[in-house]
């Protein structure tokens, strides 16, 4: 026989054998899933005949299936089901073997090897085909590495800081909750570090960083910027009327702003001089725990109320705040009305309630004109 005669039939015998060997014939897509639902990728093989399918976790190494067998120990049910099953279809002589992991975790993302295990050939020319399974995370907040409080003298740098993880990673965009610029000159800021340069008494407020993946939930954190400053005061209405000898109350209100936190306290002028007032029987000072829209970041509300004004109430009082940092004070003047003011005052009567009155006034002769016909006819 011709020497190339023989060599063509060597080679096409080599072609036979070998195209009836088992092998992976597509490609093993890529499975993109959010946490918590279930995934699932593909193997197709042809001519598997006697062969073994297995799957591996090539991330950890643990060894999944045989075929439609898992290997796992640990398989718990999840809803009536396994976490992990092999389901196999066949269409003439192709198999394809779904791997399906129920209830993703985080630890189940990563590369999977689908691989055929023939007899009598080595392991290193077994077929075997990667897919890669991506678990998606909502973003959550690291709460260790996140500012919470930040003090921070006039005039310093720092920043602010937002730690935040999650499958894709999340964007984090920084605002002020007050609506406000943020100390570099914008109202939203993209980044996990929010510059605070050369800070001001305007930078203090609460700042509000939030983490987006577009999974959602997305996830949010507030940080709170204390500036230490001198107290500032700010009165309300800086003069307040009141009616004399009716029993009625005059409310006198003060703004206060300052880092740390200012004592408050209250004068009033007299002879001259000035006398400090506390909480009696004529006076009343509080601080309103309610939130109110009129106050500005850090600012506290204060009230002192002069109970049953008289005459000898209508003079200039004092709001006066200190801390270590410095003092400052407001003035108020409550002074006299003919009429009562405020929302305490008590309501005259209508006018319809009047007209009432008087028609009811009106019936009366009437009335008693009836009551003595009946006495008589008895």
């Amino acid at each position: 026989m011709d020497n190339r005669i023989y060599f063509v039939l060597v080679a096409l015998c080599a072609a036979l054998v070998k195209a009836q060997d088992p092998e992976i014939v597509d490609e093993i897509w890529p499975e993109v899933q959010q946490v918590g639902r279930t995934g699932r990728i593909n193997c197709t093989v042809t001519n598997k005949q006697t062969s073994v399918v297995m799957w591996e976790h090539v991330d950890t190494g643990e060894q999944i299936s045989r075929d439609t067998d898992i290997e796992m120990q640990l398989n718990p049910m999840i809803g009536g089901l396994r976490k992990y099953e092999v389901q196999k279809r066949s269409s003439g002589d192709r198999e394809t073997f779904m791997l399906i992991i129920r209830r993703l975790v985080e630890t189940d993302a990563g590369t999977y090897k689908c691989t055929i295990r023939i007899t009598a050939v080595a392991y290193d020319q077994w077929p075997t085909k990667l897919g890669k399974i991506t678990v998606q995370v909502p973003p959550t907040i690291r709460p260790g590495e996140t500012t919470a409080v930040l003090q921070i003298d006039q005039g310093q740098n720092s920043s602010l800081i937002c730690a935040a993880s999650g499958i894709p990673s999340p964007n984090i965009t920084w605002t002020k909750s007050d609506g406000g610029f943020l100390p570099v000159g914008v109202a939203q800021y993209r980044s996990h570090i929010l510059p605070m340069t050369n800070v001001t008494v305007a930078d203090m407020g609460v700042y509000r960083c939030v983490a987006d993946n577009n999974i959602k939930p997305p996830a949010e954190h507030l940080a709170q910027v204390l500036i230490f400053h001198a107290p500032a005061t700010r009165v309300v209405q800086n003069s307040v009327g009141q009616a004399q000898n009716r029993r009625f109350d005059g409310k006198l209100e003060c703004i206060v702003k300052g880092h740390p936190e200012p004592t408050v306290t209250f004068e009033r002028l007299i002879n001259q001089g000035r006398a400090p007032l506390n909480d009696d029987d004529k006076y009343e000072i509080n601080k309103q725990t309610t939130d109110n829209q009129n106050l500005k970041a850090g600012e506290q509300w204060y009230t002192l109320k002069v109970k049953n004004v008289q005459a000898n109430d209508f003079t200039d009082y004092y709001c006066i705040a200190t801390n270590v940092n410095g003092r400052h004070e407001s003035t108020i003047t409550l002074f006299e009305t003919m009429e009562c003011q405020g929302p305490n005052c008590p309501s005259l009567p209508s006018a319809r309630a009047s007209l009432l009155r008087l028609s009811a006034l009106a019936f009366i002769p009437t009335i008693l004109l009836l009551l003595r016909h009946i006495v008589l006819a008895r």
